[in-house]
């Protein structure tokens, strides 16, 4: 996989309830005796908060387009109200599961691109951003750029962190290239809490790109994408503790990161870890690593791991190939 990491220069409202209370004995008298009353029915005091089952179904289906299915399913069992308004929704998250299981062959069917583009299309015109997305997805790898960006344009609007992200990340790439339009969308989503959108807003800040050069405010993104479990960012946040670029120099915290993203298979982290391992005695440890890198691709980590297998016995050497071989990948946003 390549991996684009450091740049180089050429490149709300709360809802109101009915009060819980114990009645006393005049209040008790008073509910038997309209009880007792031929045809009256008991009247309940209204609350003190907004009516939310009173917005209008356009406004409550913008608001959850984005909704994931257990939001989305939550959100129809407030009132009978929004269940019918969303009811688009939740079909759209049917057609969603239908597309995604077309698009990676799973669930019993066998992987079918058009189809699963058909299940989404239906799924964006019933509202949901999410299908709008994965619609996206689709026509980006097809080339069709125009349409890809149309579907991101929609998400975005109403407000879906992926569809932000990749809008901005299709500005980058768009001919003509649009970096400012790409910054305020990547910043859109990194606010969010969307760290794909943080890493590569980092990168623009980092390289200029749609806004002055900015050292300090591109480390912390990417120490901010890092912290949210992103691999890219992780090895980007350790150069920069480790150069002093943009944070406080400080070579724990870069040993730190670098493992991190070693350990989640940043295959140019591996092979930096296999190193400082190796520069400290490590040598099983070591092998691991530059073993695992040089699976990656890292041709540079082979000539090292060489090297240390030299210096091990042949049942040291076999163990550390038989932790590389058993060796998986923490979990990761990537």
């Amino acid at each position: 996989m390549k991996q684009k990491t450091w740049p180089d220069r050429s490149d709300g409202v709360r809802f109101t309830a009915f009060p819980l209370s114990t009645p006393n004995d005049n209040e008790e008298n008073i509910i038997l005796s309209r009880r007792s009353k031929i045809g009256s029915k008991p009247s309940l005091s209204p609350t003190d908060g907004p009516d939310f089952s009173a917005l209008p179904f356009d406004i409550l289906t913008k608001i959850a387009a984005s909704f994931n299915f257990p939001n989305l399913l939550a959100a129809s069992l407030v009132c009978r109200s929004w269940r019918d308004a969303l009811r688009p929704l939740r079909e759209a998250m049917m057609l969603l599961r239908y597309g995604k299981r077309f698009k990676h062959g799973r669930g019993g069917v066998r992987r079918n691109l058009d189809k699963a583009l058909d299940s989404f299309l239906k799924g964006a015109a019933r509202g949901s951003t999410l299908a709008m997305v994965d619609a996206g997805l689709i026509y980006w790898e097809r080339g069709l750029k125009e349409e890809a960006i149309a579907l991101y344009q929609k998400a975005a609007a109403l407000g879906d962190p992926a569809g932000q992200c990749n809008l901005g990340i299709s500005y980058l790439h768009a001919q003509p290239q649009n970096h400012k339009e790409a910054v305020k969308w990547l910043h859109q989503a990194s606010i969010g809490g969307y760290t794909r959108a943080q890493y590569q807003l980092a990168l623009c800040l980092h390289q200029g790109l749609g806004v002055h050069r900015n050292l300090y405010e591109a480390a912390k993104w990417y120490l901010k994408a890092a912290e949210g479990g992103y691999v890219r960012a992780m090895y980007n946040a350790s150069l920069c503790y480790s150069s002093g670029v943009g944070l406080s120099q400080s070579r724990r915290q870069a040993r730190k990161w670098m493992r991190r993203a070693a350990d989640r298979g940043h295959s140019k982290a591996q092979f930096e870890h296999g190193l400082a391992l190796f520069s400290e005695g490590e040598m099983m440890k070591a092998v691991v690593y530059l073993e695992l890198a040089t699976r990656s691709g890292e041709t540079a980590a082979t000539h090292v791991k060489n090297v240390i297998l030299q210096q091990l016995s042949a049942t040291s050497r076999e163990r550390a190939l038989l932790l590389a071989d058993n060796w998986r990948a923490l979990p990761s946003s990537r």
